[in-house]
């Protein structure tokens, strides 16, 4: 019997097995998913840090509008959609007089916002837009799709009036 040079064992073994885990390839592809997974989570986060930078610098007004255009991006502004339409612009109103007036409503429902914003002193007419806003949801309940469409966009460019016309006023 000869010794092999290499493993130095008897050569009375015909086929020797190495584990899949122990072979280079493996390791190598490991290697390569390890890289791509680090890869994949700086961009992740970095993505994220640039997303909440760039959403805090606007100012609260900005982010509202901002918001309400999405909604004509994301295909929310028609009749088929109205619940979520008006659930989405309430939101948005809501969290806009929070970050502007810094008013607590984004624990109110829709019909104690207004008698809050009466108690707070906001400008009548615009407590009567928001209240006919509001109100918007009931009514497309009710109407049909072509009266529910038209509400919509006359919602919709109120929602626009009425961040507009908050938007303070520079010197």
């Amino acid at each position: 019997m000869q010794i092999n040079e290499k493993t130095g064992l008897y050569e009375n073994y015909g086929v020797w097995h190495v584990p899949f885990w122990q072979t280079e390839s493996f390791l190598l592809g490991i290697k390569i998913v390890g890289a791509l997974f680090i890869v994949l989570v700086v961009t992740f986060l970095l993505r994220a840090y640039l997303c909440y930078r760039k959403k805090k610098q606007r100012a609260s007004w900005q982010q509202a509008l901002y918001d309400v255009q999405q909604l004509k991006v994301n295909h929310i502004v028609y009749s088929e959609k109205g619940k979520e339409f008006y659930g989405a612009v309430s939101d948005i109103l809501k969290i806009y007089f929070f970050k502007r007036f810094d008013y607590d409503v984004l624990g109110k429902t829709d019909t104690e916002i207004i008698p809050f914003l009466e108690e707070n002193n906001f400008d009548s007419h615009l407590v009567a837009e928001i209240k006919e806003l509001l109100q918007g949801g009931v009514f497309i309940k009710f109407a049909n799709v072509q009266a529910a469409q038209e509400r919509i966009n006359k919602d919709y460019d109120r929602v626009v009036s009425i961040i507009t016309l908050t938007i303070p006023k520079t010197k």
